[in-house]
């Protein structure tokens, strides 16, 4: 692996195979292309093991396999997904993932990682979710993405990967029509780093920060989103956000996170009804999070919500000691909060959880763009138009083994293309340096910080695209992101002239990529004229099957070269269905 650090001015950095982002997807595809003799970097803008949404994820790891009941199977995995997905799934990728989840849960504990036992100390126990037939799903206590973490940074280490951390990605590197490398900042030193590689994976996780209330952490910006838009990599499926229905709505400093979990809760109104009878009265809680998540905001706007317009979370029906005993770490912020989950009620609302859409891929988990490949919550189509409880973790893991076996594959029949770093590293000082000189007076709007500039993005994407959409507010919510998007150097102030260790930097360059995944959002939200899944248009309240059994696929327009709100737009059949056989597939 060669390394060629030119003092302070520039890194240079050539591998073999790249990895953007430091989640579970990136780090199972390091795993994989390091474990096939491939010279390996994993990239990311925070800590290894201590930023991504991963080691936030509390649930479990959806898998048909041996340990399961009788009547469950890989096919009736792959039948609830595509349910739940109100059939607008990218069927192949489906029967991979459930063909696959079953290796990975063994091939994860053979290198260390620990799943919960039944009384027997040998049966994983298991959970069951929204929308699955039956309980398949192993995990350990509420910290399965940690122990996925903690089982994979082990393999990475043995393995000599190396782990580039404090590095945010601002663009990829294009060369003859192929992704041959990326090019960013180091967060700490201020100073640019280029990447040559002979293939390219994202990793990088999706933009749950769009939204006002989010259960992801702060780093999850939308960044492969608009790495892969801005390179000309298609995105499918952008239309269909997710939000998960029990997220904290107080205290202020937990308002979006996850607050509780479907199977250990009931959920009442103000007049104490469990009001989801109403709408789904055979799953209730275990209804698919669209349904929940549209059922509590309804039960809001007819008046029948708590003080801070939400609903009530109850689990005192379950055993004393029960919660602490299987989610201690959310056991531990209760009493941090003075809630008992055993006698009082809490109060929870919707809050911006997934993005089923992201970046089109192959069975091999390929883009459009030779030499670049995605991996976890960056690639669209796996869960159509709502993703069901613990299927995440399973695609973080098969999307990153066959991403990773891919990209390595890649990296093996073709040659490194040469680059020029200084080039690369010229254009990374050129946007910092707009971004740190004196504001640019292309409209009247006065300047704002990076953070103020972010929260009003936020509120109109809650507001105008959120969980309910209309013609006029998805119009309202793209016109405004576009005019933000255009003003992103004359409307954004830094607090210093320095780039290392500048939060409002960091913060200013995400801004962009939000911008770009709202544009994209709510173009094709508008375009989708129904209601499917996570994406609800009171305007046109009712499934079309007839006009709308497609996916919606976008790609950056070739337009002015200062326009950069410019996109295409179409309608595809969807991969792997009757329609698309008879098309047939050239995916």
């Amino acid at each position: 692996m060669g390394r060629d650090r030119g003092g302070r001015s520039l890194e240079y950095i050539e591998t073999e195979v790249l990895v953007i982002g430091g989640g579970a997807a990136g780090a199972r595809a390091a795993r994989e292309a390091s474990r096939r003799g491939l010279e390996t970097a994993l990239v990311l803008k925070g800590k290894f093991q201590r930023c991504g949404n991963t080691i936030m994820a509390p649930g479990a790891i959806a898998a048909a396999g041996s340990w399961g009941r009788e009547n469950d199977s890989r096919r009736l995995h792959t039948e609830d997904t595509i349910a739940g997905g109100a059939e607008l799934n990218d069927r192949r990728l489906v029967k991979i993932m459930t063909e696959k989840a079953p290796e990975e849960i063994l091939e994860m504990e053979r290198i260390g990682a620990l799943w919960q036992r039944e009384d027997d100390g040998v049966s994983y126990s298991l959970k069951s979710g929204g929308g699955h037939s039956y309980p398949r799903s192993p995990y350990l206590e509420d910290r399965t993405g940690r122990e996925l973490m903690r089982a994979l940074a082990g393999e990475l280490q043995k393995r000599d990967v190396l782990i580039a951390e404090d590095v945010f990605i601002t663009r990829l590197i294009k060369k003859s029509g192929r992704i041959v490398g990326a090019a960013g900042l180091d967060r700490e030193r201020g100073t640019p780093v280029v990447f040559s590689s002979r293939s390219v994976i994202l990793a990088a996780g999706g933009a749950g920060n769009l939204y006002k209330n989010t259960s992801n952490t702060n780093d999850i910006t939308g960044d492969s989103y608009a790495l892969a838009f801005e390179a000309g990599a298609e995105l499918i499926d952008m239309e269909f956000v997710q939000f998960f229905p029990m997220g904290f709505l107080f205290p202020r400093s937990l308002r979006g996170a996850l607050a509780a979990l479907p199977y250990y809760s009931h959920l009442y109104n103000s007049e104490k009804e469990r009001f989801l009878k109403n709408y789904d009265p055979e799953r209730m809680e275990l209804s698919t999070r669209d349904v929940v998540s549209r059922a509590m905001f309804k039960e809001v706007q007819k008046g029948r919500g708590t003080p801070r317009g939400g609903v009530w979370c109850d689990m005192s029906h379950k055993k004393p000691g029960f919660i602490a005993k299987e989610q201690p770490a959310l056991y531990s912020t209760y009493q941090e909060i003075g809630f008992d989950p055993e006698e009082d009620l809490l109060e929870v609302a919707p809050t911006c959880h997934f993005f089923m859409g992201g970046v089109k891929v192959g069975t091999d988990w390929s883009t459009s763009l030779p030499g670049l490949y995605a991996a976890g919550e960056v690639v669209g189509g796996m869960h159509g138009a709502n993703r069901l409880s613990q299927n995440a973790l399973a695609e973080l893991l098969v999307s990153g083994a066959e991403g990773g076996k891919a990209a390595a594959r890649f990296a093996r029949e073709n040659r490194r293309a040469g680059i020029s770093g200084e080039e690369e590293a010229q254009k990374v000082r050129d946007k910092v340096g707009r971004l740190l000189g004196p504001a640019e007076s292309e409209t009247s709007a006065a300047p704002r910080r990076p953070r103020e500039f972010r929260a009003e993005l936020r509120e109109i994407m809650w507001e105008k695209a959120g969980v309910f959409r209309t013609e006029s507010s998805l119009e309202k919510a793209r016109s405004r992101a576009a005019k933000m998007l255009a003003g992103i150097f004359s409307r954004q102030r830094m607090a210093g002239d320095f780039p290392g260790e500048n939060r409002d930097l960091i913060t200013a360059l995400e801004n962009e990529f939000l911008l770009k995944t709202g544009l994209c959002v709510a173009e094709a939200a508008l375009h989708r004229e129904e209601s499917r899944g996570a994406h609800y248009r009171d305007d046109y309240p009712e499934r079309d099957d007839q006009n709308w059994f497609k996916n919606i696929l976008l790609t950056s327009a070739e337009r002015a070269e200062d326009d950069k709100t410019a996109l295409d737009l179409a309608a595809i059949p969807v991969p792997g269905s009757d329609l698309d056989e008879k098309k047939g597939d050239k995916s």
